[in-house]
């Protein structure tokens, strides 16, 4: 288990948490525990399977499954039965606690555990190592299928609400049909369950804004006729196939939902191949709101190594394809975040969605998940502090992926709306092999080369007080014995007088005024602070 400074700090806490409050309520003795039992086992396996300690998890899924029997009222609580919790939460809490310096004989410890607890629900585990999946009982998958088919009638009904009545009010009964399946501990062993069920949360999160509900209803629509395949076939055969016509409907309407239906295209690309004018104005970028932390970083960095070494591991391409669709909300995280990482950040993500888009999850799975995993381990290795080696590492993923860019926009060209002289048409130049791209990729790339090309270092706040660069190239063409000639300008020309205030702020009013026309009054009103002041010059003079 690799070293992860940081996230296992977080965890052993959240996870020390959880078994202090489990320890708590078996040593109660109050007859058998009540809901909060598997509730917590949950939450503990939860926590492990974020912080990417899988043997951990693995014994807390059998720990859990232990709490859903006794629970569920198949298995008595007696005293036998609360020993055997007692020795197994003091073995969780060694786990937990030796978690930052992992040894073979914790392996070896939380296998044990695994074993004797699967052993105490009448489940044996496979060999490690050995590729076999668990084969989940029959009532498991009696509860599947029963809940699957009330889950299938929900969505049903939600699509067609949310077509008539947009709303959150549609949402509500999917999700309270969707909390007992994802209670089941065993549902990975179920394919392709558990990629339908993160698919329809992901569905329930975006269904609530009104823009995204005619999406999210397509979405809804195909999730229950896939799920009612699925849960058919799972309680007959305890599996099924994840390449039917409705699981690749479904994987396809979850992507236009997640806006991963198509790739993104320079804007550029839309307009004619001629003289313009095309864009005559820069536009502004949204604003990034957020700096995310080391464990952020680190976790975000888990979760995508953990996504490549699924897509590496699944056989299906459907199944591939909803995985991807599950970095929606890493990548939307990452976008956010501001300074050098996230400007890096925001280039990777953006070739990822390009790739993801371009249908790389089912053709070419394993170059995406190169490039997951190479932007994964440059953001954990954000603890360290190399902001530079964390950029670094998220540009070259994004470069990995950037020929995806270069696919052909599926918008189509408007039609013409001005005349176009054969003879004025002047050709776009093409970009000769080795020139930089124009993509954000491209972006980092020149700045590096200008870094280098200038002779410019790492920033310093003493370099920032020191003014502005020499440019070493100037000082080489003009020869050692160069010198620049600045002139003194009295302060006085840099600053308005009277009449020049007034001007300027009568010029700020017709702003200010059609700030407000446009619904802008924060910008209004700082316009108008700025009249102010020239007024007062103004007076003054």
């Amino acid at each position: 288990m690799s070293e992860k400074l940081g996230v296992i700090e977080f965890f052993a806490m959240e996870a020390g948490e959880y078994l202090e409050q489990l320890d708590g309520l078996l040593a109660r003795g109050l007859g058998a525990p009540g809901d909060e039992f598997p509730r917590l086992a949950r939450a503990l396996r939860g926590a492990a399977l974020m912080a990417n300690q899988q043997p951990i998890a693995e014994a807390a899924q059998a720990f859990e499954q232990l709490a859903r029997t006794v629970h569920g009222g198949g298995r008595p609580f007696d005293a036998a039965t609360r020993q055997l919790a007692v020795r197994a939460i003091d073995d969780l809490k060694i786990l937990v606690r030796g978690a930052r310096t992992w040894s073979e004989a914790l392996q070896r410890t939380a296998a044990d555990l695994t074993r004797s607890l699967e052993a105490a629900v009448g489940r044996t585990a496979p060999a490690r190592g050995s590729g076999a999946t668990r084969s989940p009982d029959a009532g498991t998958r009696a509860f599947v299928a029963r809940e699957g088919a009330a889950l299938a009638t929900a969505l049903d009904r939600a699509a067609k609400l949310l077509r008539q009545q947009p709303g959150i009010e549609a949402l509500h009964p999917v999700f309270q049909a969707l909390q007992p399946l994802r209670g089941v501990a065993g549902l990975g062993d179920l394919p392709p369950m558990a990629e339908l069920l993160d698919g329809v949360e992901r569905a329930v999160a975006e269904g609530g804004r009104p823009e995204r509900a005619a999406a999210a209803a397509a979405v809804f629509d195909a999730a229950a006729h896939a799920l009612t395949g699925a849960t058919r076939a799972v309680a007959t055969s305890g599996t099924a196939d994840p390449e039917t016509p409705e699981m690749r409907r479904f994987a396809e309407a979850l992507g236009r939902l997640l806006e991963f239906d198509q790739p993104v295209v320079p804007i550029a690309s839309l307009f004619f191949d001629d003289a313009g004018p095309h864009i005559v104005e820069q536009g502004t970028a949204p604003a990034r709101r957020q700096h995310l932390g080391d464990v952020e970083l680190v976790s975000h960095g888990e979760h995508l190594r953990q996504v490549a070494d699924t897509l590496e591991q699944t056989e299906s391409a459907t199944r591939r394809t909803l995985r991807a669709h599950g970095l929606a909300g890493t990548f939307r995280a990452l976008e956010q975040s501001v300074g050098p990482v996230g400007d890096a950040a925001l280039a990777f993500t953006t070739a990822a969605r390009n790739a993801i888009a371009a249908g790389f999850p089912a053709e070419r799975a394993a170059e995406l998940a190169a490039a997951l995993r190479r932007a994964g381990q440059a953001l954990s290795g954000a603890a360290g502090g190399n902001v530079g080696a964390v950029t670094a590492g998220l540009v070259a993923a994004a470069a990995a992926l950037s020929g995806v860019s270069a696919v052909a926009p599926t918008v189509p060209r408007p039609a013409p709306t001005r005349p176009r002289a054969p003879s004025a048409q002047i050709p776009v130049p093409v970009p000769a092999p080795g020139a930089d791209e124009t993509d954000i990729a491209g972006s980092f790339t020149t700045y590096h080369r200008y870094l280098d090309a200038l002779g410019l270092g790492a920033p310093s706040l003493n370099d920032l007080l020191s003014g502005p660069p020499a440019d070493p190239r100037r000082a080489a063409a003009a020869g050692p014995a160069a010198t620049v000639d600045e002139g003194v300008v009295p302060i006085a020309t840099l600053v308005y007088d009277a009449p020049a205030a007034m001007t300027r702020a009568r010029q700020l009013r017709a702003e200010a005024a059609d700030a407000l026309g446009r619904g802008e009054p924060a910008h209004a009103l700082a316009l108008l602070e700025e009249v102010l002041d020239l007024v007062k010059i103004g007076l003054d003079g």
